[in-house]
């Protein structure tokens, strides 16, 4: 039971990976205002069985150093990941989880590879290429932002971000 709790948490960070909705906040002050963002996420990943994940987040800083945290429909915290250079640390039903890095925890998480740097760009507005992924910002002024791995390359993922503003 406590192994299906922890990866429903996982899930819950690949959520934020492939999206649904979110607001850019600077609430918190932990990172600069442009750095940080909050909303919903929703997450659609191709695999055998598919896996479709959604929660709200706060996210602030950057690829190499950050804070992600998803919150459950009554608004407590379903789970926290920290990173910086070289460790990610998912904290999630009391237990803690180490990755080498986001880009790993992501993959560990959604059983596909995610383009956690580029993410970050895309939030900013900069459409930054990767291979296999095309994005879509022209609506990233109403706050939408939308991104996909085509289906030639498995599994095929479905990014959507709303900032709400």
């Amino acid at each position: 039971m406590k192994r299906r709790r922890f990866a429903s948490a996982l899930a819950l960070v690949a959520t934020f990976f492939i999206a649904g909705c979110a607001h850019r906040t600077g609430a918190n002050g932990a990172f600069p205002a442009e750095a940080q963002w909050t909303g919903r996420l929703a997450l659609k990943v191709q695999t055998e069985p598919p896996q479709a994940f959604s929660a709200d987040f706060e996210l602030g800083g950057s690829p190499q150093s950050g804070l992600l945290v998803f919150f459950t429909p009554l608004g407590t915290t379903a789970a926290r990941l920290q990173w910086a250079p070289g460790v990610a640390t998912l904290l999630a039903d009391g237990e803690t989880r180490q990755f080498d890095s986001l880009a790993a925890l992501a993959q560990q998480a959604t059983g596909a590879e995610l383009p956690v740097r580029a993410l970050f760009d895309w939030l900013n507005g900069q459409a930054t290429e990767v291979p296999g992924w095309t994005v879509d910002l022209s609506r990233l002024e109403q706050g939408r932002l939308q991104a996909a791995r085509a289906a030639g390359v498995l599994p095929a993922v479905d990014l959507r971000i709303v900032l709400q503003r």
